[in-house]
């Protein structure tokens, strides 16, 4: 089955994710230059926590975009979730494609599964 629209916006959400990434993590590296006092020091913490807990999830949607095309229904389920939880957060845009691109995923119906014997 074809999923190049599923495809097409994961790839488009998991880019943006990409570069919204790195400007954090250049945020964060100028951040920890700057003078100490008590906002900055928890500022910086927390884009150092958070630009490191967010590798994985970038790893594991990359992953997910590209097995889209294979009709796992398990990454569907997954890349819907990620497109709830960046929804949630500041990828706002995103996480709508992601959110689309995993209802769209889940909903289809495979047609290889429903063939009648």
């Amino acid at each position: 089955m074809n999923r190049s629209t599923e495809f097409t916006l994961s790839l488009i959400a998991t880019i943006f994710l990409t570069i919204g990434w790195v400007i954090v993590g250049i945020i964060t590296f100028f951040a920890g230059l700057a003078p100490v006092d008590e906002m900055d020091y928890t500022l910086f913490t927390y884009l150092v926590i958070y630009s490191v807990l967010t590798i994985p999830l970038l790893v594991l949607i990359w992953v997910g975009t590209f097995k889209i095309k294979r009709n796992s229904r398990g990454w569907g389920i997954f890349i819907l979730v990620m497109g709830v939880l960046y929804t949630l957060s500041v990828y706002f845009i995103p996480g709508i494609m992601l959110l689309i691109a995993g209802i769209m995923m889940v909903s289809k119906k495979d047609e290889s599964q429903n063939v009648a014997v």
